[in-house]
């Protein structure tokens, strides 16, 4: 009976620590008064990951978007000399993934629960795929905005043209199904977003960088490209775009 009672107060005693830690976690990130982002004009998903986490966490934010023609004389106050920023009650703080993991701490905390380990680790996961599809996508997207002398190669370099299309077409080709079919295999399993029935910071990180691929911007991979292969990717994609809460940011930003 002694044993009983014990155990019986030490659940007890496990569910009021649960409450606590959860309730702990909960209060890390208080909400803030101020929140100003800047970056480029456009959905590329550096930027774009941390504007939809923002929307989606129901946060205000100021959406400060820079013309490239203004970058030049912004780009020396710069802490690292690029963007996105993110200023915070007047903080200023750099780098993406550290606004985005911020970012989805806030509102509800569920697009990044940090008292669900299990959750944690799947979001992470996802986000590193996503890292390695950066990876593989961007030497040809460096060499066509001409950024090619990082690679080695001479500022004047007359086969540039020739080179990125090389590249450009080897990535269609050769890894983007690739990492389209991990999409598709975690959205099969969820039936909704890339970690479970609800969006998280992988699918505010995911989705603007596969658009982005899919839209036809970029030079020698095709306007829907994914469209017939990856019906289920298109799929999370208008999924995403059609929560109310990026609709209404959608139709604030445009």
């Amino acid at each position: 009976m002694a044993t009983t009672a014990k155990a019986t107060a030490f659940g007890a005693g496990a569910v009021v620590a649960t409450g606590v830690l959860s309730a702990f976690w909960q209060k890390r990130t208080p909400a803030p008064k101020n929140v100003e982002f800047t970056y480029f004009d456009i959905k590329a998903f550096p930027g774009e990951k941390v504007r939809l986490a923002l929307a989606l966490s129901g946060t205000p934010f100021k959406d400060n978007r820079v013309k490239f023609a203004d970058w030049p004389a912004l780009k020396p106050s710069t802490k690292y000399g690029q963007l996105p920023i993110l200023k915070v009650d007047g903080v200023e703080s750099y780098q993406s993934g550290a606004m985005l993991r911020w970012a989805g701490s806030l509102g509800d905390g569920s697009l990044y629960p940090r008292d669900d380990p299990e959750k944690v680790r799947k979001i992470e996961e996802m986000l590193g795929v996503s890292d390695d599809l950066h990876r593989a996508f961007m030497p040809g997207l460096y060499m066509g905005m001409g950024r090619h002398t990082q690679y080695g190669y001479p500022q004047d370099w007359p086969e540039k043209a020739e080179v990125t299309k090389r590249v450009r077409e080897t990535f269609m080709n050769e890894e983007l199904g690739k990492y389209m079919t991990f999409l598709t295999k975690e959205l099969e399993k969820s039936g909704g977003f890339l970690c479970g029935d609800k969006p998280t910071i992988a699918d505010c990180q995911m989705v603007p960088q596969v658009a982005h691929i899919n839209s036809g911007n970029v030079d020698h991979i095709p306007k829907g490209v994914l469209n017939d292969k990856f019906p289920l990717v298109i799929a999370w994609i208008d999924r995403m775009n059609a929560l109310p809460k990026i609709k209404h940011f959608r139709n604030e930003s445009e």
